[in-house]
């Protein structure tokens, strides 16, 4: 009998291959007399194989996103600024007046909706009230604010969350004149980037109504380009007149959209990887939350049975001017048919290659999830074994080439950068074919039928030289 050792380091040659080749220094022979037993006697290794990765192709799935485009038909009016709120039935003012004397200012608020009033000869004392009800629709000459007199003063206006289109404003001369008289009249808008307020519009009315003591002139002005949160201004821009010049009406509108019931867009699949790592029930669910943020999509784990649930948060969507996509009208969860990544997320009988998350709704796996993906390392090898190992392991994907000779498996159900030691106590050895072995190469194996690119091992093979016994 002759018996051949070999200790390997795998670390030395194949560090990150899922195979080893042992490169003999002498071939061994045998003749007709002899027959060769294959033995792995030990096999060390240090667990640091990610249960979620590339290798073991559990770390990628796909979110099958459709997107909903919405197109603009047309437009509606609505009154934006209205005395509403600002105001009581008896035109007593609701709200509070902030009096700043310094800079003669008088603002109210409400909503989303800010009028300040400047009057440089007016407001003077900050325990009068300067705001009278110019904002209905309903004009009363009792209900007047002064424009230009000996100054000429300032209305301004700031909206929020909503774009103004035009201001209706109606003007009230109080003053008797003998020839026509005109006034100019512009719409400013503050631009935020140069800090100074740019003229949108500048519109001159002319009061001609002769030998009168009032006249009132009503005038729109339009806004160019307008979005939510601007502030504008309507001035005189005449440096003298013979007369007081009031508002006695200031609204303004805002134009409503008007959608068509929007287009469905083509699917688009996005690759959502799950980082290579040791995971668990927390951090797999904290992982899988960040990845879908973008989707609303929000991961939990029943606590009772481990199930992995994925909620579908997206609210019904409103198309606005500035947003006219819904991009995520309709989403789907497409797992690949992989048995360890229908094992992690815990599908079984109901696996669809396309899971629909509906709104407010959610999908919810089949039984519970399942982290383990390594309970075996199989060890094969190339050597021809004269009695096939049989074996009924699955196959896990598409890199799976079949399952050779086994010479043993070992169980690697254990945490993270612990060691997996298989010890021979059995004396397992395999009677091979071969009559001249130059090289071994030996093989490894999940389960599942994955290769395994093991970065370290510590393994004793040897080869037995055994004559046969004669006849005689």
């Amino acid at each position: 009998m002759g018996i051949f050792n070999y200790y390997i380091d795998k670390r030395k040659n194949h560090k990150d291959d899922n195979y080893v080749n042992i490169i003999l220094d002498y071939p061994i022979e045998v003749g007709d007399d002899y027959y060769l037993k294959v033995k792995l006697c030990d096999f060390k290794f240090l667990n640091n194989i990610y249960n979620i990765s590339a290798n073991l192709m559990n770390n990628q799935f796909n979110i099958r996103r459709y997107s909903k485009t919405y197109t603009i038909t047309g437009y509606t009016g609505e009154l934006y600024l209205t005395d509403e709120g600002f105001f009581d039935d008896q035109n007593a003012l609701l709200v509070s007046e902030v009096i700043d004397t310094t800079l003669h200012k008088s603002t109210i608020t409400y909503n989303n909706i800010s009028l300040t009033y400047y009057n440089a000869s007016l407001i003077t004392d900050d325990t009068q009230s300067y705001w009278v009800n110019i904002l209905s629709d309903t004009i009363d000459v009792n209900r007047k604010m002064e424009l230009q007199d000996s100054y000429g003063n300032i209305f301004e206006i700031t909206s929020q969350d909503e774009p103004i289109y035009s201001f209706d404003i109606t003007f009230l001369r109080e003053g008797s004149i003998s020839a026509p008289e005109s006034v100019d009249i512009v719409l400013q808008k503050f631009n935020v980037n140069t800090g100074v307020w740019n003229i949108v519009e500048t519109q001159t009315i002319t009061f001609s109504i002769l030998n009168t003591n009032t006249e009132q002139i009503s005038q729109t002005f339009t806004t160019v380009s307008p979005v939510s949160n601007e502030k504008y201004r309507i001035t005189s821009y005449t440096g003298s007149i013979p007369f007081a010049l009031h508002i006695v009406k200031l609204q303004a509108d805002k134009q409503i959209p008007i959608f068509d019931s929007g287009t469905v867009d083509a699917p688009v699949e996005h690759t959502i990887t799950i980082p290579d790592g040791f995971y668990k029930a927390s951090n797999l669910k904290t992982t899988l939350n960040d990845l879908l943020t973008n989707y609303k999509l929000t991961a939990s784990i029943d606590q009772y049975t481990n199930k992995l649930k994925i909620s579908n948060d997206n609210t019904t969507f409103t198309p606005t001017i500035a947003d006219l996509i819904d991009d995520n009208y309709q989403l789907d969860l497409v797992i690949p048919n992989i048995p360890n990544m229908l094992e992690n997320w815990g599908i079984t009988s109901s696996y669809q290659t396309y899971i629909p998350v509906p709104f407010n709704q959610y999908y919810e796996g089949d039984t519970n999830i399942n982290l383990i993906n390594l309970s075996k390392i199989i060890i094969t090898t190339d050597l021809n074994f004269q009695n096939k190992t049989h074996n009924e392991i699955i196959t896990g994907n598409s890199l799976a080439k079949g399952i050779g000779n086994v010479l043993c498996w070992v169980d690697s159900d254990q945490a993270p950068f612990t060691c997996i030691n298989y010890r021979n106590y059995e004396d397992l050895c395999y009677k091979i074919e071969n009559k001249h072995i130059t090289n071994i190469k030996l093989s490894f194996y999940n389960e599942k039928s994955q290769p395994l690119n093991l970065d370290n091992a510590l393994i004793h093979l040897q080869i037995k030289k055994i004559q046969k016994k004669s006849l005689y």
